[in-house]
């Protein structure tokens, strides 16, 4: 009896966790997503946007700051800040975090994001949930050296996803 009872949770348990995970397989060529996945071969610019399953990420501009007369950058650094459109191509509310979802690399050397150069590119955040075929418009705003030369944004759809979206800019 102990079998029988201790086989019935193990497939109770596992049919649970089946439905956690998506299937992506279409079953149809008219159910093809019109989106790619993974949009990692491909770098982006300004104005230009990487498409993914649930989510489209276009920057919209990029700007530097010498910051504000309170928030101001280190010695020999500057802020840069990428304004962002992120629209919710999904039927289902999408969770967006800078903290989880973008890297971002100054001539090759990592990039924290920087609370003080996003206070100076106040005019929104790109954290947040948006609603379905709704938009975020915002920043993400990095500390780099003046003398920088590029910047690669790597951002990724979600935060369980391999794959990334590369934006690079040149000053």
């Amino acid at each position: 009896m102990k079998k029988l009872l201790l086989s019935l949770i193990c497939v109770v348990f596992c049919l649970s966790l089946s439905g956690c995970f998506e299937n992506d397989v279409p079953r149809n060529e008219e159910e093809l997503p019109l989106v790619q996945d993974e949009a990692e071969e491909k770098i982006f610019g300004l104005n230009e946007s990487a498409v993914f399953k649930d989510l489209k990420f276009t920057c919209l501009q990029i700007s530097e700051s010498q910051g504000d007369s309170f928030f101001v950058p280190e010695a020999d650094k500057v802020f840069v800040g990428c304004e962002f459109e992120i629209e919710n191509i999904s039927n289902a509310e999408q969770t967006v975090s800078t903290l989880l979802l973008f890297d971002c690399y100054a001539d090759d050397t990592k990039c924290d994001y920087s609370l003080s150069a996003a206070c100076v590119f106040d005019e929104g955040s790109l954290d947040g949930n948006i609603a379905p075929g709704k938009k975020m418009v915002g920043w993400y705003a990095v500390e780099v050296p003046k003398d920088w030369k590029q910047i690669d944004l790597h951002i990724k759809s979600n935060w369980l996803s391999s794959g990334t979206a590369r934006f690079e800019f040149k000053k």
